[in-house]
């Protein structure tokens, strides 16, 4: 059996950065991860540059394709620029299957593929599948993390839980502006156009999963209907809206419910369900919870859920979608793009 200080496991953004601090420091950790890197995740990719103040590394350090973002919001009611709101922090747009990869590659840590199935709790620590011992164990595995379902089952909301549609692709023709369209056709969430660099975008819409059973809607007819609204805005060509397959996932936002430590085992990123609530931007939230779960684990900080950051785009807006979202009417609407 191989023996190591820490565990992580779940290879993303959460896992490596909790590493990246381990080995900083001379602590010894293990990533394991049930896929090889580099790998395709489908995300809109949006950064702050307070991860990069997070992580210490700047545009220039980045070895990949990089955007600084020019985002434009749309409410039914009103366009208007971020700008005009209190965000402290400039934003980015990255490629997760480059940027993951090169976080796991920085982090120093040893990475190992395996899918984890069976983790016992032991005196002294935990056994991971009769192969691997450690002390410490982080669940960094997303939103089906082993760690979270054995050892913290109730700490995602089921209030909380978004879907989401999307696909990322090569697209030259694309615009340089970010744009971000909340409530549209009724929908509670939001759909994004993400410029990202070598000619790609990625399209995508998300909104709460209660919602589309409450009102027995169909999140692939709002997908489908945002694409067309993207091709009569001139966003989009017709014959790449007709060829779009959409793929999705669920995972969810920020809650106070649960606790994400207990027993030298810890839950960062989406295990966790840390998603801000006005983006559901996973990537910021995923970085804090890994070194703060790192610090802990090094005796230097407590790791607390609160401590990640629960808004992307400022408190202001978050109050005006809030106040928004319960006036909206339960069933889609006729608005356009």
């Amino acid at each position: 059996m191989k023996n190591f200080e820490t565990i992580i496991v779940g290879g993303g953004p959460a896992g490596s950065s909790c590493a990246w601090k381990l080995t900083n420091v001379g602590k010894e950790a293990l990533v394991l991860d049930k896929q090889a890197f580099p790998r395709l995740k489908l995300c809109a990719g949006w950064i702050t540059a307070k991860v990069m103040e997070d992580l210490q590394f700047t545009t220039k350090d980045y070895p990949h394709p990089i955007s600084e973002l020019n985002t434009r919001i749309h409410l039914p009611f009103l366009p208007f620029s971020l700008s005009w709101f209190p965000t402290r922090w400039s934003n980015f747009s990255i490629r997760r299957i480059e940027f993951d990869q090169w976080l796991l590659e920085r982090c120093g840590a040893p990475v190992i593929q395996h899918h984890v199935k069976k983790i016992e709790k032991v005196d002294g620590g935990f056994i991971i599948d009769g192969q691997y011992f450690c002390k410490n164990l982080v669940g960094a595995g997303g939103t089906m993390c082993p760690v979270r379902r054995i050892f913290f089952p109730d700490v995602h909301s089921k209030e909380r839980q978004i879907a989401t549609l999307e696909h990322e692709f090569e697209y030259p023709a694309r615009q340089d502006v970010c744009h971000l369209f909340f409530f549209y056709r009724g929908l509670k969430g939001y759909a994004w156009y993400v410029p990202k660099g070598k000619g790609f975008v990625n399209i995508g819409l998300g909104g709460m999963s209660r919602y589309f059973k409450e009102s027995a809607t169909n999140i692939h007819d709002h997908y489908r209907s945002f694409l067309k609204d993207l091709v009569k805005e001139n966003l989009l060509e017709s014959k790449i809206a007709e060829q779009i397959k959409d793929k999705g996932h669920p995972y969810f936002l920020f809650s106070n419910k649960g606790s994400v430590k207990k027993d030298r085992c810890y839950l960062i990123g989406d295990s966790a369900g840390l998603a801000s609530v006005d983006l559901g931007e996973g990537i910021g939230p995923a970085v804090e919870s890994g070194l703060l779960a790192a610090g802990e684990i090094m005796g230097t900080a407590t790791y607390h859920k609160e401590q990640t950051s629960q808004f992307s785009l400022g408190g202001v807006l978050h109050w005006i979608l809030e106040n928004w979202a319960s006036s909206a009417k339960s069933k889609p609407q006729n608005s356009q793009v």
